[in-house]
C-alpha cells in the first residue's frame, strides 16, 4: 500500500514538473513573438489583418492595431479626429532613423487596414510626422488594397525598407 502511494506521489511530481516546463516554454514563445512584433525588420504583417476596419471610430481596433505595431512600447496615447478623418499618435521619446522606417511602416499599414483614415500625424518628442493617404497612394502607384495580402505588403514595403534609404520614401509620405 505505502509502495502504491509513493508511485502516485512520483508520477504527480513528474507530471507537474512536465505541466510547469511547457507552461514556462509557452511563455518565452510569447514574449518572444511580442518583442518580434516591435522592430520593422522583424514584424509580422499578417498578425496586425485582423485590425482591418472600414472606419477609424472603432477606438479599441485602432489602439490595439497600433499596440501590435513596431515602436508599440513607446506609445503614449492615440487620438481621433472622425470628421476630418485625423489619426493622432503619441509617442514618449525623440525620432531617429530606426522611428523613420517605423514611420513609414506603421502609417502604410494603417492607411492600408484602416480604410477611412486620410491622415496620420505621428509625434514623437523632437519631431512630428504627417502622412496623408494620398501621399501613401502616390507612393506606391495605386490604391492600397493589393497590400492587404502579406507577401506583397512585405515585398513592396518590408523588404525596401530595410534595404535602402528611406528618406526619399518619408519625404514623399511626409510631403
Amino acid at each position: 500500500m505505502q509502495r502504491n502511494i509513493w508511485l502516485i506521489v512520483i508520477i504527480s511530481m513528474l507530471l507537474l514538473i512536465g505541466v510547469v516546463y511547457v507552461l514556462n516554454n509557452n511563455q518565452k514563445k510569447v514574449i518572444e513573438d511580442k518583442t518580434s512584433q516591435l522592430s520593422v525588420a522583424t514584424h509580422s504583417f499578417e498578425k496586425v489583418l485582423a485590425y482591418e476596419n472600414d472606419y477609424m471610430g472603432d477606438s479599441s481596433n485602432t489602439s490595439n492595431l497600433f499596440n501590435n505595431l513596431p515602436i508599440a512600447n513607446d506609445k503614449k496615447s492615440i487620438e481621433m479626429d472622425s470628421k476630418k478623418l485625423i489619426l493622432v499618435v503619441n509617442y514618449d521619446f525623440a525620432s531617429n532613423e530606426e522611428t523613420e522606417k517605423a514611420v513609414i511602416y506603421n502609417t502604410t499599414a494603417a492607411f492600408v487596414l484602416i480604410k477611412n483614415v486620410e491622415e496620420i500625424h505621428l509625434q514623437f518628442s523632437n519631431q512630428k510626422y504627417i502622412v496623408k493617404r494620398g501621399n501613401v497612394k502616390e507612393w506606391f502607384g495605386s490604391d492600397l488594397s493589393e497590400l492587404i495580402n502579406p507577401e506583397v505588403f512585405k515585398k513592396l514595403v518590408q523588404k525596401p525598407l530595410l534595404e535602402t534609404d528611406s528618406s526619399d520614401w518619408l519625404n514623399l509620405y511626409t510631403k
